[in-house]
């Protein structure tokens, strides 16, 4: 009993370690809410915050130098996710089955090391994201891949513009010095090559997969609920560790379940749509802020964010549609969680991420 009351205070445990700027938070709602305003007009309100939600987070802090490779590189992760999902979106079974083998290779590739496992999961996330919309709307997916990587490119450029402002005030403070020896790219290759002669180095894209899939096949069966937004639910929940009960599952169901009234809230207000952008600042500006403090509070924020972003926080939305993406939440997690019992069971030597 003590242990499940440490768990769940555990959850909503504030945290300090992590510093958030001004900047972070100005960027976020701008890149998020300058975008939807923009596409709004052609009501796409939703597609226009998802490149600034892919980039909000991912910018290294640093140099100019730095800071611009890794804008680059997520930048990248997105065009390839976003481009695959708007191609091969609207195939039906063979998308289904490409998204298995492309999360598949996205699971093995990530274990190369710390920043390609973040890069992994960002990916399989958009490419599950975009793929559900493109697979459920009308839009072309040309167009939606344009809004999608506009609003990114938008989201860099507004970042790397103040980052520069902020490092032509602080000129003359002392740059850090990286003094940590890292490994070369041929022992990080040889380590993965070598975690994959083993069956804990296969645990977590055989884990992915297979929730992946049995998502797939709960969708021929009941084809009118939301099966993508329990994708969605599940790749966030994963982890490249399999944990009995991860802490970050329970945050995740408690805050979607706030979320969602969030989110049924703001369908009921049906405000315009120059409200909507507003929210979408708003949210937007404290995501950052509250991803570092308490992920509990992050995912609040996040669900009616994302329910933008899909395009199903509309001002008709019914309360069983809101109710179905928390019962696809609740199934995802229980996923997880029965998927990561039977990895600790099986395969009790987990490999871990490389250094």
């Amino acid at each position: 009993m003590e242990k499940t009351l440490n768990h769940v205070a555990g959850a909503f445990r504030w945290s300090t370690e992590k510093e958030v700027t001004a900047i972070e938070i100005a960027v976020s709602a701008l890149a998020m809410a300058v975008p939807a305003l923009l596409a709004a007009r052609g009501h796409h309100t939703g597609l226009g915050l998802i490149g600034g939600m892919a980039m909000s987070g991912t910018v290294a802090h640093g140099r100019l130098r730095t800071q611009a490779a890794s804008a680059g590189a997520a930048l990248l992760v997105l065009v390839f996710a976003a481009g695959l999902a708007c191609a091969l979106g609207r195939l039906g079974g063979a998308w289904q089955m490409g998204l298995l083998v492309i999360a598949g290779i996205a699971g093995i590739v990530g274990g190369f090391d710390r920043a390609m496992v973040a890069a992994s999961m960002r990916f399989v996330f958009y490419l599950v994201m975009v793929g559900g919309i493109v697979s459920t709307t009308t839009a072309d997916p040309r167009l939606i891949f344009a809004i999608v990587i506009g609003g990114a490119v938008f989201a860099v450029v507004l970042h790397m513009v103040m980052a520069g402002v902020v490092a032509h005030i602080r000129r003359h403070a002392a740059e850090p010095v990286e003094d940590e020896r890292k490994p070369t790219a041929r022992q990080k290759f040889n380590r993965l090559r070598r975690s994959l002669t083993e069956p804990a180095g296969w645990q977590y894209p055989v884990r992915l997969v297979s929730c992946l899939g049995a998502v797939s096949l709960i969708h021929l069966f009941f084809p009118d609920h939301d099966v993508h937004w329990a994708a969605l639910a599940l790749v966030l929940l994963i982890e490249r560790r399999p944990e009995r009960l991860p802490l970050k599952t329970t945050q995740r169901v408690i805050g979607v379940l706030f979320g969602v009234c969030c989110a049924g809230l703001l369908s009921f207000l049906t405000l315009p749509a120059w409200a909507d952008v507003l929210v979408v600042a708003a949210l937007g500006g404290i995501r950052p802020f509250l991803r570092a403090r308490n992920y509990l509070a992050y995912s609040i924020v996040m669900t009616p964010l994302m329910m933008m972003a899909m395009g199903t926080a509309d001002h008709t939305l019914p309360a069983s549609a809101l109710l179905d993406r928390l019962f696809a939440t609740v199934f995802a997690a229980c996923l997880v969680l029965l998927v990561n019992q039977a990895t600790i069971y099986f395969v009790p030597q987990t490999a871990a991420p490389n250094a």
